[in-house]
């Protein structure tokens, strides 16, 4: 195989780690998926026929007492109909709702999580068009009754259930047509945040750029002395060239609500082969050659988000890089039957020489979501290794030996990467 067939090769690889990474980010999705949804994705489930705004005027108070039988007990108070100044203020489309004003604490709508502020579409089966018919609804239903509601809430449609309480018999709701004259407090509309405290995850699949400093083992070693093709692809940034190695790696960080440094994973690793023809006792043979770099670690995070959409971290990643040489060789094989034959014999050979390191990774990245949760991340590091011994090591029957007059392969260098992401809430 040449090197454009191997290039071929390794982009095809690419190409299908690509898809199969976009098929996980698909299934994750809808594990991580929220209970909030677009309201525009919720239309259809509501009744699509409009009804005219009902004349509310001519009640202005509605009391239910109650003297212990068997009412349901909700928890809500409610002052005038929605209009269209509440709905305006609330970015709400519709002229429909019952518009919550007050909620009676550790009570059945409480306990549900509804609050001050919300507009109730649907309960139960039934679409809410306004406060009176809103509490008519209720009373078609008993105490433990477990309801579903819909309802609006800061640009969102979300989904809760209520379970009923019976009325104690010294309570009562009242719905009360107020003063206009009254000043009204009406939620304001959400503020966008320069720098706000994010604790949202993070998973991506990264293709990342390893530019070395030192070059020792690429050009001195393997390219003049063992006559290999360089595996360091050039680049030209600027009018300068940069060498550097590809490779992949997978990064996945939880979410943590508290908002302070985040712990993740992260690992990355790539094969580079290369071959050679070779000629001994007048019989030539391929010498083959697949250097291999593994690395990964915990990381530590900051994250912060800009903007109430692109999130920014800056951290450090500590774990393990491991470096492998792999030489094998033997003539071509013309058919199967030839497989025993050439594994047997001596003229064919095999040796792994191994080096590993301890890593720290400074990085910073940036995540910009392009479609949904769905978005781009693009990070800048900066690799350093601590050579757990000074030698490279061979394997051998009394375990791993080190190898005299190794050469300098010091790990250090920048790191550039980009990649499908997905934030998990």
């Amino acid at each position: 195989m040449n090197k454009s067939e191997c290039k071929m090769k390794h982009i095809s690889s690419q190409f299908i780690i690509l898809l199969v990474f976009a098929w996980f980010l698909f299934v994750a999705r809808v594990l991580f998926a929220q209970p909030e949804i677009l309201l525009e994705n919720l239309n259809e489930s509501l009744q699509s026929e409009l009804v005219a705004e009902p004349d509310s005027s001519a009640t202005d108070t509605i009391l239910i007492n109650n003297s212990g039988d068997n009412r349901p007990y909700l928890g809500i108070v409610f002052g005038r109909d929605l209009d269209f100044e509440t709905a305006g203020e609330l970015h709400y489309p519709y002229s429909y709702g019952a518009y919550i004003d007050g909620i009676d604490e550790d009570g059945p709508a409480d306990r549900a999580g509804l609050r001050s502020g919300d507009i109730i579409t649907r309960f139960g089966n039934n679409k809410i068009l306004y406060n009176d018919q809103f509490v008519r609804t209720v009373a078609n239903y008993h105490p433990g009754d477990k309801i579903p509601v819909i309802i609006y809430r800061d640009q969102k449609i979300m989904k809760t259930t209520v379970t009923l309480e019976a009325l104690k018999a010294e309570q009562h709701i009242e719905l009360d047509e107020p003063d206009y004259t009254v000043e009204l407090n009406f939620p304001s509309k959400k503020k966008t945040h320069l720098i706000s405290g994010s604790g949202v995850g993070v998973m991506s699949w990264d293709f990342i750029f390893y530019a070395p400093d030192n070059t020792e083992l690429y050009d001195n070693f393997l390219n003049t002395a063992l006559g290999y093709s360089t595996l360091l692809d050039e680049r030209q940034i600027n009018n300068k060239n940069y060498s550097g190695l590809n490779m992949n790696g997978f990064y996945l960080k939880p979410g943590d609500q508290d908002r302070s440094v985040d712990m993740g994973f992260f690992w990355a690793n790539n094969h580079w082969n290369r071959q050679k023809p070779v000629v001994y006792e007048n019989t030539e043979y391929n010498r083959r050659m697949t250097y291999s770099v593994d690395y990964w670690g915990i990381t530590l995070d900051k994250q912060v988000t800009i903007f109430n959409h692109v999130i920014l971290s800056g951290g450090v990643l500590a774990g393990m890089l491991s470096s492998s040489l792999d030489f094998y060789q033997g003539d071509p094989i013309e058919s199967w039957g030839d497989i025993s034959t050439k594994l047997t014999n001596r003229d064919n050979n095999y040796l792994s020489v191994n080096k590993k390191y301890f890593l720290v990774q400074p990085n910073i990245a940036m995540m910009v979501p392009v479609l949904g949760d769905l978005g781009i991340q693009l990070k800048i590091g900066y690799f350093y290794g601590i050579p757990r011994s000074d030698d490279w090591k061979v394997n051998s029957l009394n375990g791993d030996d080190s190898i005299i007059n190794s050469p300098n392969t010091s790990i250090g260098g920048y790191t550039f990467s980009f990649g499908p992401a997905l934030i998990l809430r």
